[in-house]
């Protein structure tokens, strides 16, 4: 008996020594040993290797690029002669740099300057892209859908190259990451119309001073009358109110279908020294097809372009609004 016993003891001896790394509370449970709460798992016959941990290379993490800027919110609400007016905002992109275009050299220059006087003189809240991309564009114009209320007012500025697609007659902004065998990086007229026509501001006004901005326009034809449905000259009664309270979607452009100036007016473009020194000479409250009159005149006398002014296709204008320019440091 004795000997069976030692038997069967050598036996369950071999067989823990067996499978490997098997522990004497994982027998003393499988044989109903107490105190165990269940039937413990057999281990591995061999036991598992150590899982090695590899880390990525720190030259093969994907760099997280920054996105545009937060918009300034700045703005505070305006009023003149007893009209409310809303608060100003502007968005002003200058492109120079461009590594797979050709670089311009007064973009930069004349957002800076554009900045500077609608800060200034004008007292808008300026958020300024200098050699923007095409997500830094979109982000920004999706920024303004979000904080823009009924009252406010919205100037886009931009100073970059442009291109027309002759078949399709559309329009595009190249941002600096565009290349000019695709236009998966180009920012087009729709884009632009698309934004427009989601804002909730009352005065919208684009500037562009691009090659072939004129396609943003309803028409090329630079009489404007019956456009806007207010003679360039004339102020009836009621010519503030009427102007502030319906909606106007509108733009000034550099050009028509055409090429337009990089230089021309000293350290800025033909069209920017024109906008500039008319925003500059205006004293008191000028509205867009006033300031279209006086920076037209000055880029026909010395540049072959015509600038053009217009209500935006298919982005919401009401006839008889228009943006205004409203003096802040007289």
């Amino acid at each position: 008996m004795r000997l069976f016993v030692s038997c069967l003891l050598v036996l369950l001896f071999m067989t823990a020594t067996a499978v490997a790394q098997t522990t004497f509370m994982d027998l003393w449970c499988e044989y109903g040993g107490k105190e165990c709460t269940g039937t413990a798992p057999r281990a591995s016959a061999k036991p598992a290797a150590p899982v090695q941990q590899i880390q990525p290379h720190p030259q093969q993490a994907t760099p997280i690029r920054k996105g545009a800027p937060l918009i300034t919110r700045d703005a505070a609400p305006s009023q003149s002669k007893g009209v409310t007016f809303g608060r100003y905002y502007a968005l002003v992109i200058g492109n120079n740099r461009y590594p797979n275009l050709t670089n311009l050299k007064t973009a930069i220059t004349d957002a800076k300057e554009v900045t500077k006087t609608l800060k200034g003189q004008y007292g808008f809240s300026v958020t300024t892209l200098i050699n923007a991309t095409r997500d830094d564009i979109i982000t920004a114009l999706d920024e303004y859908r979000k904080i823009l209320k009924a009252e406010d007012n919205l100037l886009i500025y931009y100073a970059g190259h442009g291109w027309l697609d002759g078949e399709s007659e559309r329009g595009y902004w190249l941002p600096v990451d565009a290349d000019k065998t695709t236009r998966a990086r180009w920012v087009s007229n729709a884009d632009v119309t698309d934004t427009l026509k989601a804002l909730k501001a009352k005065h919208v006004m684009v500037v562009a001073d691009s090659c072939y901005a004129g396609t943003l326009t309803r028409s090329a034809d630079p009489d404007l009358e019956g456009t806007r449905g207010l003679k360039l000259t004339e102020k009836p009664a009621g010519y503030l109110e009427t102007l502030t309270n319906r909606k106007s979607r509108t733009v000034l452009s550099s050009g028509a279908l055409e090429p337009v100036s990089d230089q021309g007016g000293g350290q800025h473009s033909v069209f920017a020294h024109a906008f500039l020194k008319s925003l500059k000479d205006n004293r008191d409250l000028m509205d867009g097809t006033q300031l279209f009159t006086k920076v037209r005149a000055q880029v026909l006398l010395n540049a072959r372009q015509t600038p053009q002014y217009s209500n935006i296709r298919f982005a919401g204008h009401d006839v008889g609004g228009d943006f205004i320019f409203l003096r802040r440091d007289q």
